[in-house]
């Protein structure tokens, strides 16, 4: 008797195991159409609310620590506004492809297809690479962690047409982190929400001049310390 109590007892804990895994699985198969659609299902969705301080950088371009802005313009990719950024440092320039959020209910989706369409590159040597910083109060990125830290992981590849190939690094950018998927911005989004609030959000593609068909690897060191300074940046006048 004690022994079928036993196995009742288990049963009836493992169907409300598989319940609970039904029950997120609809959760996340009702959540994921909707984020893809546009059309979301929650109510009194919260805004973006330094959506403002977003805009400011598409029309005035990022500042960006330590380099020269060259020139900055918006231009049309697909069906958003980008700005390209020139920047400059000992002779050096570098490319800037930067998007933000069009409207307060913006989210990523299609930015690294919409790149490789307007660059009619070809691509190789792709990897994924990680970087870390903390912002002092003065925006100046240090090594001791005074005031924020951002973690972020980005795309790393080489990209080539017949005139220039470039090193390109590519992420998207929030507070605190950064990520080249789509679906990582959609989680930390949803935990902000909890709290009524938005998660803020640009697209970053550094795209750094190097010999026809070079090696990119030498040129890591130099894309993540640009991209510590964009982060810098973004967490300053963007994020903040």
């Amino acid at each position: 008797m004690m022994i079928y109590s036993l196995k009742k007892l288990h049963k009836y804990q493992l169907s409300k195991v598989i319940l609970v895994v039904l029950l997120l699985i609809v959760l996340v198969v009702g959540a994921v159409p909707g984020y893809i659609t546009g059309k979301w299902s929650w109510k009194n969705t919260p805004q973006m609310t330094n959506f403002k301080d977003l805009k400011q950088i598409r029309e005035n371009g990022l500042t960006i620590s330590d380099w020269e802005t060259i020139s900055h313009q918006k231009i049309p990719i697909a069906d958003h506004k980008w700005l390209l950024q020139k920047v400059e440092q000992d002779n050096r320039s570098v490319i800037l492809f930067l998007l933000t959020p069009s409207g307060p209910k913006d989210k990523p989706q299609v930015e690294w297809m919409d790149i490789n369409g307007f660059n009619r590159w070809k691509t190789d040597s792709h990897k994924r690479v990680k970087f870390t910083l903390e912002i002092a109060d003065n925006g100046n990125v240090t090594t001791v962690s005074e005031k924020q830290s951002s973690n972020i992981e980005a795309r790393f590849f080489r990209g080539w047409t017949n005139k220039q190939t470039y090193a390109v690094m590519q992420w998207y950018a929030w507070p605190g982190g950064g990520s080249p998927e789509t679906g990582d911005w959609f989680w930390q989004d949803r935990s902000a929400m909890l709290s009524k609030k938005r998660l803020p959000w640009v697209a970053v593609n550094i795209l750094f001049p190097i010999e026809p068909l070079g090696d990119i690897e030498p040129y890591l060191p130099q894309l993540i310390s640009i991209g510590q300074k964009i982060q810098a940046s973004l967490m300053i006048e963007a994020f903040k």
